[in-house]
Formats: C-alpha cells, structure tokens, sequence
C-alpha cells in the first residue's frame, strides 16, 4: 500500500512540474522519432505504437499501446503503455507503466516500475535507487542505490550497493547476485539464496502477520464501501446522463474519434490542476483561485471515469452486438462494471484507473468546447438567415 501511494504521488507531481517551455506533441497511429531525430524541448508522444530512437533535450512521456525508446533522453522518462521496452540513455528519472516492461537502459538517477512481468536486464544501470512492484520481476542489472521490490515473484541475479526489501511471496536469489547493503524481506517461505551470493549485511526474514479476526470485519467493512461507491458513481452517472445528456453525448463521441486529442487534453489539463494551485498558492491573493482549481480537478477526477466507462460499454457492445444504437444508460452501466472489476487488479487497476481519469477529463472538456462550437455555428447561422430575411 505505501508504493502505490508513492506511486500515485509521483505520477502526480511528476505531471504537475512538467517543464512549461515549449514542447513537442506526436499522435498518430504509429509514430516514430527516428535516430536521426534531434529536439532541445520534451517531446509527448501519443499512438497505438510509438518508437523513440532520437535525441531528446528534455522529458519524454509517451502514452501508447507498445512504445519503444533507445536513444538519448535528457531529462525524465515518463511512459504509460501495454507494452514498454526502454533501453538507450536516460539522464534523469525513469517511470514506467505496463503490462510487460522491459529496460536495458542506463538511468542517471531513480527507476521506477509498475506492471505485470517487469525484467531489467544485466546491460541496466541505475545510478540511485530501484522502487518496482508487479507480479513477476526480474533484476539482472546494477542499480548503485537501494531497491524495494513487491510482487509476487522475484527474481534477482544483479549487483546492488544498498540495500534490498522485498515483499513477496517466492524470492529467488542466485549466482552472480550481489548485494551491498542489507537484505530485509517479507514472504510465508524462506528466500531461496544460493551459497556463492554476496550479501555484505544481514539478512531479516519476517514471516507476513498472522490475520486476526477483526480481519474478517474489515474485509466485509470494505466490500460494503465498495459496493456503495460503485452504487455512487452509478447513480452520479444517470444523473449525468439524464441531465447533461448533451454534453455526455458529445463527451464520449470525443473519446471515439478524437482519443489521443481527448487524451492530450486531459493530461494538459492534469498538469494545470495540479501546478496552477501551487503556483497560486505562492500569491496571498490567488489563494481563491487555487481552491477553485482543486475543486474542479476533484470533480473532474470523480466524473472522468463515468464518461470514460460509457467509452467502454459503447465498445463492447460493437464488438459483441449488432444492434446499432444503445442507450447511455446500459452502456455505462456495462462499462462501469468492467472498470470496476479492473480497477481490482494489483498494479494494472491503478495504471487504469490514472488513464481513465486523464482520458474521461479530456472528454469532459472536449465536450463542452465542441458543444460551445456547435452552438456558435447555429448562433451565426440563424443571425445570418435573420439578415437575409
């Protein structure tokens, strides 16, 4: 729990105090910044399939389907996809979010990795430290700081200077292994350590806590919390439905044919939420402003992912169905559920749910300024007729 909360604030702060020099956007299906490739600003990438193989001056974030980057990456890695492999040179901090990741590359300061199968190969050198948590993990390469590992299975066969923890449930540590610092981890079976593997301080083995009965209470206590914010985002849904049914309409119709466009919006709008308020806060006098940002971004956030599962639900029902039109309401209501079945998965759920919320806020302000478009048309059109007339 405290990684994913570290996560979350990363990714947070992260977004927030991206850089505001100018910068670089690619959406394509299949984009490509070739080795040929130079640029002094940070570069967004947004595709089904994006390649990375340039010079970058500045920061590289990258939402994709599967990306893949080896070149030379001056300030921060930021990559969000199903697919993630990272090699080449990255002077700054890595953050990288997948299904399956993979990196060789050499990072100049931390790494940090969420997702399913993660390895970091034996070419990977990380200068400070490693935070990692996925379901199989593989660290073959030298990180020259401290790593905290969680996942279900991890395997470790690179150098290390400082120290390891690991909460899993098998851990596997095995010849050429080095580890400079101490070893503490938590796992029901004991690490499986290979006799010719150097560890240089003590090693703490703590079996998880036995559950108490009052486990039981909480478990419970937590599926009602579940059902009743399921039941809430339900109903704020059909309210949105029935009385913005406009602005819903014309929301979603964003995500489906304008979804990295919606997708770009809603980062941007992420990276204004967040740094607007601190950047006001330092102002006496913008201290309003800053609370009315906080509150749009928290409506925002608990809104997105109500326009992001009609999104959803319109999907598979055009993929499942040949009934042309079906109504918001049981598209959401489909939706809604497969979202929140996801959103249960350790580690895919809150790489999700951060999508989500940046892809349904973009829809949401999509919405209302090609709503304000349209209206503006019908307004010059009908003063035009009335001129005629």
């Amino acid at each position: 729990m405290r990684l994913k909360i570290t996560l979350i604030l990363t990714i947070l702060l992260a977004l927030g105090f991206t850089s505001l020099s100018a910068s670089v956007f690619m959406s394509d299906k299949s984009t490509i910044f070739t080795r040929l490739d130079s640029l002094d600003d940070d570069l967004y990438i947004f595709g089904n399939y994006g390649e990375a193989y340039g010079i970058i001056g500045g920061d590289l974030t990258a939402f994709c389907y599967d990306h893949e980057a080896s070149g030379i990456i001056a300030g921060n890695a930021n990559i969000f996809a199903y697919k993630v492999l990272l090699g080449g040179q990255v002077n700054q901090t890595a953050r990288l979010f997948g299904y399956d990741v993979y990196t060789d590359a050499s990072i100049g300061r931390n790494l940090l990795i969420f997702g399913n199968e993660i390895e970091i190969d034996q070419q990977a050198e990380i200068q400070k430290d490693l935070n990692c948590a996925g379901d199989i993990i593989y660290i073959k390469g030298t990180v020259h700081g401290a790593v905290d590992v969680s996942g279900r299975i991890v395997h470790i066969t690179g150098n290390i200077d400082g120290d390891v923890e690991i909460d899993a449930e098998e851990i596997y540590i095995s010849s050429p292994a080095r580890i400079g610092g101490d070893l503490y981890y938590t796992s029901k079976a004991e690490a499986d350590i290979e006799d010719d593997v150097v560890i240089k301080g003590r090693v703490d083995w703590e079996e998880p806590e036995e559950k108490i009965k009052t486990d039981h209470f909480l478990s419970s206590l937590g599926i009602v919390f579940h059902v009743i914010f399921f039941l809430m985002a339900l109903l704020t849904g059909y309210f949105l439905i029935l009385i913005f049914n406009r602005h819903t309409h014309e929301s979603v119709n964003q995500i489906s044919s304008n979804f990295w466009k919606t997708m770009a919006v809603g980062l941007l709008s992420i990276i204004i939420f967040i740094g607007g308020p601190i950047v006001f806060c330092l102002l006496i006098i913008g201290i309003p402003l800053a609370m009315m940002l906080i509150f749009l971004g928290l409506v925002l956030f608990y809104i997105g992912k109500i326009y992001a599962s009609i999104a959803i639900g319109h999907l598979v029902f055009k993929m499942f169905t040949n009934v042309r039109k079906i109504a918001l309401g049981w598209e959401f209501l489909v939706g809604l559920i497969i979202l929140s079945i996801v959103f249960r998965i350790p580690g895919l759920g809150t790489v999700v749910y951060i999508l989500a919320f940046i892809l349904g806020t973009g829809a949401a302000i999509m919405g209302y300024l090609s709503l304000c478009k349209k209206f503006g048309n019908s307004s010059d059109s009908q003063q035009a007729a009335d001129t005629i007339q």
